[in-house]
């Protein structure tokens, strides 16, 4: 069994309003072994991103707060550390790939430069042929001219190969993909894909994999969470969980991805939209979406139950199954 190397316990996140503090990740649990790749997978605003980015604190600290939980990296807990410190770990030691690459970059900055730059911040010996060979390494044709090129020169899928040269040039232990594949034309998905999974098994390079897209994640993922209404309501293998899902939400979303794989006429959609933090409350956040909702649904907000080596956050399984 592989070590983790990331261990994310009871983790809360807020977001500062007018009124006071509205909390938008309200308890997550989640661990990363090792050279390990695995997905967080659900609908936009179910509160993937703001979970992810809140572990290394690239939220701003005057509109969110970590409200409470432990980050435990190599067993140092992250949330306890000073930005001096914590600015040593980012991007040296875990690495973010944003989702749209063309306002991450510096518009005003050649290629080149902005790669240099990354060593030069972790006091890492860097040179012209380094960095060429990091852009030849993510696939970028004829480095050497794309080195002094700017990102407004280069296409949506260069772009997001140049966020993957700039994250992997200091050979991070961990790499946060965050929709890697969301800003790019379909015929280069693929080749993006690849690229991650050829820098896990290069390096060993664990992997937290960020998509709404459940074909993504089953193309890259070993251990798969879905998340919805800032919480993680099923975990598990990724196989498993695609073949037999345990929770209503897992289900939907399974059914609109093989109804989009099948090409059906009438594609497959989850009805209603997802639950927004200003409707959270103490009850399950699936509640009115659901086939299978109870009266019992809106009592509390349901506990998690281990079911084997798979974990669901649904009243259907009280009783019947031991709490995680």
């Amino acid at each position: 069994m592989r070590e983790k190397i990331l261990d994310v316990q009871d983790f809360k996140v807020s977001f500062y309003q007018d009124q006071g503090k509205l909390q938008v990740v309200r308890g997550i649990d989640l661990f990363l072994r090792k050279g390990e790749m695995i997905g967080i997978v659900g609908e936009s605003g179910s509160g993937k991103s703001v979970t992810v980015s809140s572990l290394i604190k690239l939220q701003d600290e005057s509109i969110s707060s970590i409200d409470q939980g432990s980050v435990l990296f190599e067993g140092e807990n992250l949330v306890n550390l000073s930005e001096k410190k914590l600015a040593s770990i980012r991007g040296k030691r875990i690495a973010y790939i944003f989702q749209n690459p063309s306002q991450a970059l510096n518009p005003y900055k050649r290629i080149g430069k902005q790669l240099e730059s990354v060593l030069k911040a972790h006091r890492q010996p860097y040179s012209y042929p380094l960095i060429c060979e990091a852009l030849k390494e993510v696939g970028i044709d004829s480095p050497d001219t794309v080195y002094n090129m700017y990102p407004f020169q280069l296409s949506g899928g260069q772009n997001q190969r140049i966020m993957i040269a700039l994250c992997i040039l200091s050979k991070p232990d961990i790499l946060i993909a965050d929709e890697p594949t969301s800003s790019i034309d379909a015929s280069l998905r693929k080749r993006i894909l690849d690229l991650l999974i050829k820098v896990n098994k290069k390096y060993q390079m664990s992997i937290i994999l960020i998509t709404h897209d459940f074909d993504v994640a089953k193309y890259l993922c070993e251990r798969i969470h879905i998340m919805y209404g800032g919480l993680i309501v099923e975990e598990g293998i990724l196989k498993e969980v695609f073949h037999k899902p345990l929770h209503p939400y897992t289900n939907e979303l399974i059914k609109c991805a093989r109804s989009l794989d099948l090409g059906d006429e009438n594609i497959y959609s989850l009805e209603g939209s997802p639950i927004i933090p200003n409707e959270f409350r103490d009850e399950c956040p699936f509640y009115l979406r659901c086939d299978k909702r109870m009266e019992k649904c809106l009592t509390k907000i349901p506990p998690i139950y281990t079911i084997e080596s798979r974990k669901v956050r649904c009243m259907l399984y009280e009783g019947t199954v031991s709490h995680g």
